[in-house]
């Protein structure tokens, strides 16, 4: 009689153990799910692919970096300002963990613009024999923006995580 009081016993726990582990399955997928207010994620994608549709067409690189590029450079820069500061005017996420992978992705965006600052800076100032500086300001530049798209993705954007045509350079 003991055994079977303990085996109902182990059964009813095992079997409320399960449910409570496929509730707690269910409120994570639902917690996964962005909590971002509705518009957010839509309206920082939709600039995204703006941007990288700007960034691969009139204000797309050659195959090297010059004084010819300079507006570009700074178009670009506008460009990147101008969502970072659009999307700090939207309903911020609910959730704490949201609205920190939000504002780590807007913290990433403007290390990005504060590197072509950089970049648009340094070309003028250039000398015959230093295209190595401008070789290495370029490749910092392009890690920033893989950095800002990495955080985009984490913050649960789409577009704003594909971010690898952004600082493409023709190949010769």
């Amino acid at each position: 009689m003991h055994d079977e009081s303990t085996y109902r016993q182990r059964r009813t726990a095992w079997w409320a153990s399960g449910i409570g582990a496929a509730a707690l399955v269910a409120v994570a997928a639902l917690g996964g799910c962005s909590s971002s207010p509705p518009g957010l994620v839509e309206s920082a994608d939709k600039k995204c692919d703006t941007i990288t549709d700007r960034f691969t067409g009139d204000l797309a690189y050659g195959k090297t970096l010059g004084s010819d590029d300079l507006t570009k450079i700074r178009k670009r820069n506008t460009l990147i300002r101008d969502l970072r500061k659009e999307i700090k005017e939207l309903p911020q996420p609910d959730s704490t963990a949201d609205r920190t992978a939000l504002n780590t992705w807007l913290g990433k965006l403007d290390a990005y613009a504060k590197e072509l600052y950089t970049m648009h800076s340094t070309i003028p100032n250039l000398k015959p024999g230093m295209e190595l500086l401008v070789a290495m300001t370029a490749n910092i530049v392009k890690d920033s923006a893989e950095e800002a798209g990495a955080a985009a993705k984490k913050a649960g954007l789409h577009s704003c995580a594909h971010v690898k045509r952004w600082e493409y350079l023709v190949p010769d």
